[in-house]
C-alpha cells in the first residue's frame, strides 16, 4: 500500500512542538520591544538635554532657567525677551511632560509618560524608570 501523507499523530506532534517554541519565545519578543520603547523615550530625553545644553551655552545664559516640554514642544521658559522661546528638536514623545532646570550648565530634568519617568541622577547620566 502506498501511503502519502501525514498521520494525525505526527501533525498533533509537531503543532504541539510549535505551540511549545511559540510559548518559549513569546516573552522574549515582548521584552526585546519594551526594552526598545524604553530605549527610544531615554534617547529622547537625551537629545532634549543635549539641546538644552546647546541652547544655554549658544546664547551664554546664566543662573537657573527652566525648560519645559509638553505637546511635543521644547520650550524655553521666559528666555526670549520674557517670552517663550520654542528650541528645534527632532526627537517626539507621546503624552509626555517634563522639566528641565539649568543652573550654571548643570541640568536637572523629570520628564515622564504614561509608561516611564526619567530622571537625571546627578552626574550628568538619564535613570528611565518603568512606571507600575
Amino acid at each position: 500500500m502506498n501511503k502519502n501523507g501525514f498521520t494525525l499523530i505526527e501533525i498533533l506532534a509537531v503543532i504541539t512542538i510549535l505551540s511549545v517554541i511559540a510559548l518559549i519565545t513569546t516573552p522574549i519578543i515582548f521584552d526585546v520591544v519594551e526594552d526598545s520603547r524604553m530605549n527610544t523615550f531615554t534617547r529622547s530625553v537625551e537629545e532634549m538635554r543635549n539641546v538644552i545644553d546647546m541652547d544655554y551655552n549658544e546664547y551664554a545664559r546664566s543662573g537657573e532657567v527652566e525648560y519645559k516640554y509638553e505637546n511635543n514642544k521644547l520650550i524655553c521658559v521666559k528666555c526670549d525677551k520674557g517670552a517663550d522661546l520654542e528650541l528645534d528638536f527632532t526627537g517626539e514623545i507621546d503624552d509626555a511632560e517634563g522639566v528641565f532646570i539649568n543652573v550654571d550648565g548643570k541640568v536637572s530634568l523629570e520628564v515622564e509618560n504614561d509608561r516611564y519617568k526619567a530622571t537625571d541622577d546627578g552626574s550628568g547620566k538619564v535613570i528611565t524608570e518603568k512606571k507600575q
